[in-house]
């Protein structure tokens, strides 16, 4: 008769719950040993998988746009350019981080390649030259990446010595001029979207006017 508890086959990691375990937490704070602690495995296991922690956090990305719906190409473009703005910030706001990530992280995962095709191949089709439609596409991620980043950042604090906000501090900055400050705006200036859906606005104003002509 065998008594004792059978320890059986130990879990196996994939890929997948790495990149899910990453998710999990801040992007812009990620570190293989937080990673691996969440999965409860040494963090010299998670290197079998990912060579580096900027490996892991391209996956991430790859992951987050293979499980993103993104808009419908078959619309006027300037309908899906729109909603592309929109898309990419709730995924930003889904995923701490993944803007930060974006901009900072080198190399570009295939899922994002294979978007960016599919709205160009779409862009093109309405009229826009090559080198525009990809321009366009470009101008749209980086203005929002941006964007996201600078108004997630506007709740901490300016420094140890300094217990404003970021929000406070730009705030004092910028009203103390008189010449700007009509231009600047009210108080949704410094929340929310800020002045994304502006630029994008402008920048798709001005696309308009360059492909009709």
């Amino acid at each position: 008769m065998q008594t004792g508890k059978k320890t059986g086959r130990p879990p196996t990691l994939s890929t997948t719950d790495i990149v899910e375990a990453a998710l999990a937490g801040d992007l812009s704070e990620l570190t293989m040993p937080s990673v691996a602690k969440r999965l409860g495995v040494s963090h010299s296991a998670l290197y079998r998988y990912f060579a580096d922690r900027e490996a892991l956090l391209r996956a991430c990305s790859d992951h987050v746009v293979r499980q993103t719906v993104w808009p419908d190409t078959n619309r006027p473009w300037r309908e899906f350019l729109k909603d592309f703005c929109d898309v990419l910030w709730s995924s930003f706001e889904r995923y701490p981080g993944l803007a930060q990530v974006g901009l900072a992280v080198p190399g570009t995962p295939q899922a994002i390649i294979e978007i960016v095709e599919k709205l160009v191949g779409s862009l093109t089709a309405q009229g826009f030259t090559p080198h525009d439609a990809i321009l366009a596409v470009d101008f749209i991620s980086e203005v929002t990446m941006t964007q996201f980043a600078m108004m997630a950042a506007m709740d901490k604090t300016v420094s140890s010595a300094d217990s404003r906000s970021a929000r406070q501090a730009y705030q004092e900055s910028w009203n103390a001029s008189e010449s700007l400050i009509e231009g600047i705006g009210d108080e949704s200036t410094w929340h929310g979207r800020g002045w994304l859906d502006e630029k994008i606005t402008i920048m798709l104003d001005g696309l308009e006017k360059r492909v009709i002509g």
